[in-house]
């Protein structure tokens, strides 16, 4: 299993620099998801002009067809308050806001964390906390 936050789904969609390495890593899990919560981010931020510039509902079609192709599940994982624990714990440690982690970043540590998973994602602040993050 594998936690793939929304970074690293608009990397691969996007066919940024890093892609290839999340997509590598992303073949070798056998069971990936995400959350409604990261594919959500994935869409705000692939609807803007400089991605696919279009409404949301077309780039959800869009991450969801891909999503789907990739064999990513969409799910919730965990208790909600036991993610939500995680999520308050690593914003305490590491903070939120410019130069801190997301309100997103915090949720997708936290649903890697609930479900004791690998993080697949190219954010830095996120490798810095004690997830365990590919590639």
């Amino acid at each position: 299993m594998m936690f793939v936050d929304a970074c690293a789904i608009v990397s691969m969609m996007a066919g940024e620099d890093t892609a290839e390495a999340y997509e590598t890593a992303l073949a070798r899990a056998t069971s990936p998801y995400t959350s409604p919560l990261a594919s959500w981010e994935a869409i705000i931020v692939l609807s803007r002009s400089d991605q696919l510039d279009c409404r949301y509902g077309e780039a959800e079609g869009a991450v969801v067809e891909w999503l789907d192709a990739r064999g990513i599940d969409i799910r919730e994982s965990g208790s909600p308050r036991e993610v939500l624990r995680f999520a308050v714990a690593v914003a305490e440690k590491h903070g939120i806001g410019r130069r801190y982690l997301s309100n997103f970043d915090c949720f997708h540590y936290a649903y890697a964390r609930v479900t004791e998973q690998p993080l697949l994602t190219p954010d830095q602040l996120l490798r810095d906390t004690d997830a365990d993050t590919l590639p």
